[in-house]
């Protein structure tokens, strides 16, 4: 076998040995998930071309584990999901060598023989999904450098994704909000007051490590221990007086009692008032907050105030919602 090569064997090999925990043992990316299930140091190996030896100043590491989702590049943009390359390096001592994205096939129970440096301390797989980085020793079975929480998370699901894991709950609610007319002299029109409330459904609150900015490019959490909070909003009613909800509206508090301002991604629909369309921010759209990544619990309160009138009519006045809150429970 050449120097810190990597080759699929076939047929009886040697049993491997247990290293690290399951816990430890393996690494969680976007779209991409190793698990480490055990090690051996045989003389020879059994492959498809028959019976392979390391060279003179290697050795072979025998590697069984479980590989789920995908190496290489992935780009789907029209369908709105970003172009990411995964891929894994071996590192022995320090040596990095980057491997075809076919040495590690994916499935369950699957095993590679390595060849390695004879007497080299430490080897390990590192893991590059996206452009997170991860390192796994198949020495110690365990992960260096700061791990994303969120994708460790026991409640997560997804691994997989192109875009990584996510935690999500349902939250099916409907919120009114009655508003009143402020002319553009800055008097108040008694007819549609309270009659027309705009209205915000609600469908679910979703963590993820990543998201996927109108560019298709993703955008990270500013460190390991914070992920983002989503929310999936629909904005109707209102009749012909309708508007945008401003991010100010939407506060989070953590069960710690910080308060976090809600985002939003810039859509020049807004500027333009075409409310109606499908992609527009806040008519069929998400909001999101970056938050600590093991979040169990948060409440969402929208307070709405004034803002313009985007509507086809009076687009001068403004609809004062004479600060209505409104509070989302937000359960993981």
């Amino acid at each position: 076998m050449g120097k810190n090569s990597v080759v699929g064997v076939v047929g009886s090999n040697p049993a491997t040995k247990a290293v690290g925990t399951p816990e430890t043992a393996r690494v969680v990316g976007l779209g991409y998930e190793f698990k480490l299930l055990g090690t051996a140091k045989p003389s020879v190996v059994t492959t498809g071309e028959g019976p392979r030896q390391a060279a003179r100043g290697q050795q072979i590491l025998l590697v069984r584990y479980d590989a789920f989702g995908h190496l290489g590049e992935q780009s789907d943009s029209g369908g709105g999901t970003p172009t990411t390359t995964n891929s894994v390096a071996l590192v022995v001592d320090g040596t990095r060598t980057v491997l075809d994205s076919e040495a590690l096939s994916t499935g369950a129970s699957r095993t590679v023989a390595m060849s390695v440096a004879s007497g080299a301390r430490d080897v390990a797989l590192e893991v590059d999904t996206g452009g997170l980085v991860q390192s796994l020793s198949l020495v110690t079975g365990r992960r260096s450098g700061d791990d994303p929480v969120l994708l460790y998370r026991t409640d997560v699901s997804g691994e997989d994704e192109p875009d990584g894991a996510s935690v999500t709950t349902d939250i099916t609610k409907r919120l009114s909000f009655p508003f009143a007319l402020i002319s553009s002299n800055g008097q108040q029109d008694t007819f549609p007051d309270g009659k027309y409330p705009t209205i915000v459904n609600v469908e679910k609150a979703n963590l993820t490590y990543t998201l996927t900015q109108p560019n298709y490019e993703l955008k990270y959490p500013s460190s390991p221990d914070k992920a983002f909070l989503t929310l999936d909003t629909e904005v109707t009613g209102g009749n012909s007086w309708r508007t945008a909800l401003p991010t100010k509206d939407f506060t989070l508090t953590t069960d710690e009692g910080e308060a976090i301002q809600a985002q939003r991604f810039d859509d020049p629909e807004l500027k333009t008032g075409k409310i109606q369309e499908p992609d527009n921010a806040f008519f069929g759209g998400r909001i999101y907050w970056e938050v600590p990544a093991d979040l169990k619990s948060a409440k969402i309160v929208i307070t709405a105030t004034k803002n313009h009138q985007m509507g086809s009519f009076f687009r001068s006045s403004v609809l004062d919602y004479h600060n209505k809150k409104q509070t989302i429970g937000v359960q993981f």
